[in-house]
């Protein structure tokens, strides 16, 4: 067909095959260095993850214990509201709790339209508590 062997059909895939080869070989072995620095990265990675989680559970266990000390000594209250409509009026009324003398958590529900708060029983002032959600724009309910 050619008068040049190197232009011949045969000689030339019997280089593009070698190229191939030599393209896969390559990529083979640039890409076992990476996943070598890959696998390296992390499992330092791994190291420092482990590390922050065992910072981290030692700073949860030490909240945990002030916050155990903290809720000594609470009584809990569940209080009635009239007036909650969506959970914008849940966040208004449970602010308005917490600025409350004693007061230390309030879990506020527009469904069931009451609040229950955790509070010192010592500090609570049901008059402050009583106008901090009459000033949120809601009707506290007293229990019959």
């Amino acid at each position: 067909m050619f008068t040049n062997k190197y232009l011949n059909l045969g000689y030339f895939s019997v280089f593009f095959i070698f190229g191939i080869a030599m393209n896969t070989a390559i990529v083979k072995a640039d890409s076992s260095l990476q996943s070598n620095s890959d696998f390296t990265l992390l499992k330092i990675n791994d190291e420092f993850s482990t590390t922050q989680e065992h910072e981290q559970a030692e700073e949860n266990t030490e909240k945990e214990d002030l916050e155990a000390e903290e809720l000594e000594g609470l009584e809990e209250y569940e209080i009635s509201i009239n007036g909650m409509t969506c959970a914008n009026c849940e966040t208004k009324v449970k602010g308005a709790l917490l600025k409350c003398s004693g007061v230390k958590t309030a879990w506020v529900s527009h469904i069931e339209g009451s609040a229950v708060i955790e509070a010192d029983t010592d500090m609570i002032d049901v008059d402050q508590i009583v106008a901090a959600i009459e000033k949120a724009g809601f009707v506290y309910l007293e229990e019959e």
